[in-house]
């Protein structure tokens, strides 16, 4: 398969992801875990045409991987592929929530809400299996390694943690990236701050040593706009720096409760004035916040992130 020039190989220079010697800014759709997206649907020409995205997240629970792991290579090969020919780069999501070997977050199924499962199983051994995989079998330096979703320990301490509590993660993130670079595999990797991917303040004291890597950032409507430069903490004035969730939902009663006037376009502004990239949360309508209805509707957020694609499409 050919493909496309609009979407190349990816390195890390300095603070910009950059394609030869162009920078990029990845914007995109957040897809959600692939094995739950229909089978006979290729949704990436509409996504690259109708949205002007450049970059899609492909997701991959833990609990996916564990219980039905070639399904999982399978289907996310088939949906790789596709965005590919459509002209996207690719993000692989290892989807975990919590800390390596220790804590994980409880998984309400979306079809059965009172059952919990350890969808999130965070054993370190498993996430390793995962990336060895990946790396041998997706070489395509258009696809960028996400290596895991939100790092969090569930404690209050952790609020105020800072880099005392990202270098509890560090040397997870560093055996991954070596382990991955001992491969052969010279892929873009983005590496996750705690505190559910939010807090990167003090991250540049102890950047980890591999020169092709990024750094991941979320944010929602319940992170305070005053806030944000103080998290980001000029982070990306060193490294590449790209938020792999965003997203509102009006009315909703979770952390993403927020309106385009109070966060979307604030928000939108501030990734603007920062030359973030960033990829909207998420094309499944069973996620929220979701871009999609189940009938294919736009929701509100939807319909704003679609505007902020498009606003900045190139060459399209």
């Amino acid at each position: 398969m050919l493909l496309p020039t609009a979407a190349q190989a990816l390195t890390v220079q300095g603070n910009q992801f950059v394609e030869g010697d162009q920078p990029v800014i990845l914007r995109g759709i957040a897809m959600g875990d692939v094995t739950h997206l229909p089978s006979d649907v290729d949704p990436y020409p509409e996504i690259a045409k109708d949205w002007h995205a450049n970059v899609v997240r492909l997701s991959i629970h833990p609990g996916t991987w564990r219980d039905k792991k070639d399904e999982a290579l399978s289907t996310l090969k088939r949906h790789i592929d596709q965005a590919r020919a459509a002209g996207l780069y690719v993000i692989i999501d290892y989807h975990a929530i919590g800390f390596p070997d220790g804590y994980a977050l409880e998984y309400f199924d979306i079809t059965e809400p009172s059952t919990k499962t350890d969808y999130y199983d965070s054993r370190f051994t498993l996430a390793m299996d995962f990336w060895m995989t990946v790396a041998l079998n997706h070489t395509d330096t258009g696809i960028l390694f996400e290596l895991w979703n939100e790092p969090s320990s569930n404690t209050e301490e952790e609020e105020g943690g800072d880099l005392a509590y990202w270098k509890e993660y560090r040397p997870y993130w560093r055996v991954l990236t070596d382990a991955i670079r001992a491969s052969g595999n010279k892929n873009v990797v983005l590496v996750a701050p705690p505190l559910w991917a939010y807090n990167l303040r003090g991250l540049r004291e102890s950047l980890l040593p591999d020169e092709q890597t990024g750094y991941v950032w979320h944010v929602y409507p319940g992170h305070y706009p005053e806030e944000w430069a103080d998290t980001l903490d000029d982070l990306d004035q060193e490294k590449p720096v790209i938020v792999t969730e965003w997203g509102f939902e009006p009315d909703a009663k979770q952390h993403w409760s927020g309106t385009a006037e109070d966060y979307g376009t604030p928000f939108a502004d501030f990734m603007d004035a920062r030359g973030l990239s960033s990829v909207a949360w998420c094309w499944n309508p069973d996620y929220g916040p979701s871009l999609r209805r189940p009938s294919g509707k736009l929701t509100v957020w939807g319909q704003f992130a679609q505007e902020y694609l498009k606003k900045h499409a190139v060459g399209q």
